[in-house]
């Protein structure tokens, strides 16, 4: 099952909340996140979904509305998650700094042996030029902080290297996870989830997926960010997203089985959102279906193929 936690970008809207995606097996009941904004944990709490059974959480990107929710859900897993468990975050580079430091300072503990693996991409490149001379003082900044030691309940793990030039640009988290590069402001990946049969792709935040043509091939469901229609797609593709026929083309040209649109701007409503989907369809052209995320929806995949 696929999950919506949070359909928006940008900041929580009264209608909508930041980037979190919970993808649930059924096999076993473990429950992964793709990204983590700041509402996260209060959207698992309406959903039903038990925060003690998730397992690992890749982060597409280090962007706020990804990751606020971070510290909060990792502080209540860390001291309610089943005795001895371990809670892996996979990220690009960054990602431990982030956690670390927070945890640390809000002097979280983790209770009952339950350990935290704290995985990073080396190497994800950022693929635009840094928006405004404040964007490119805080890389410099970024790059001259020391690091902060682990936790104490860290396990410290060696980072993920690509495995380019002859593995495509993939890195490979597990069997069942892979990551490949995306065009944004600052470094992000797309996703691959072997769900045990189907196979799903989450993209993060995009203005061009083409790197991430060869994880997406013929997967049976396509996430991807749809963020404003095509009257404004100038403008978004310079801020690093993308519009819904954007998204419709890149998944016909990887083979998708299906499309969910993903990751609206807060100032859409309901029918703007409708409107993007509309547009989505129209470039799809009855290729694929295509659909909209909402708050707390509910896909399922099946062994088929497709939603």
């Amino acid at each position: 099952d696929l999950v919506f936690l949070g359909t928006g970008s940008s900041f929580p809207a009264p209608h909508r909340h930041t980037a979190c995606l919970a993808v649930r097996f059924h096999a076993d009941g473990d429950c992964w996140l793709v990204d983590c904004g700041e509402s996260a944990q209060v959207q698992l709490v309406r959903s039903g979904l038990d925060r003690r059974r998730v397992s690992r959480i890749a982060v597409t990107h280090l962007h706020g509305d990804h990751t606020y929710g971070l510290p909060g859900l990792l502080s209540t897993v860390a001291g309610r998650a089943a005795p001895d468990s371990t809670l892996e975050v996979v990220g690009p580079s960054g990602i431990r700094q982030l956690l670390r430091t927070s945890l640390a300072l809000t002097r979280t503990d983790a209770r009952n042996g339950v350990r935290l693996r704290l995985r990073e991409l080396a190497g994800v490149p950022s693929l635009m030029p840094p928006s405004s001379p404040g964007s490119a003082e805080l890389e410099n900044l970024i790059l001259r902080a020391p690091e902060f030691p682990p936790l104490p309940y860290e396990d410290v793990t060696e980072p993920i290297q690509c495995a380019a030039p002859d593995g495509g640009g993939i890195w490979r988290v597990c069997d069942r996870l892979s990551a490949a590069p995306l065009r944004h402001r600052i470094p992000c990946v797309g996703y691959r989830i072997d769900i045990g049969g189907p196979v799903l792709a989450v993209l993060g935040d995009t203005c061009d997926s083409q790197l991430a043509e060869s994880l997406c091939r013929g997967v049976d469901c396509l996430v991807h960010e749809a963020t404003v229609g095509e009257s404004r797609r100038d403008s978004c593709v310079s801020s690093g997203h993308s519009t819904p026929a954007m998204a419709a083309e890149f998944a016909c040209r990887v083979g998708a089985k299906a499309l969910v649109l993903n990751h609206f701007s807060p100032l859409l409503d309901n029918a703007g959102v409708a409107r993007l989907l509309a547009e989505g369809r129209a470039a799809a052209a009855g290729r694929l279906p295509v659909f909209a995320a909402d708050e707390l929806r509910v896909f399922q995949l099946t062994d088929q193929g497709g939603l």
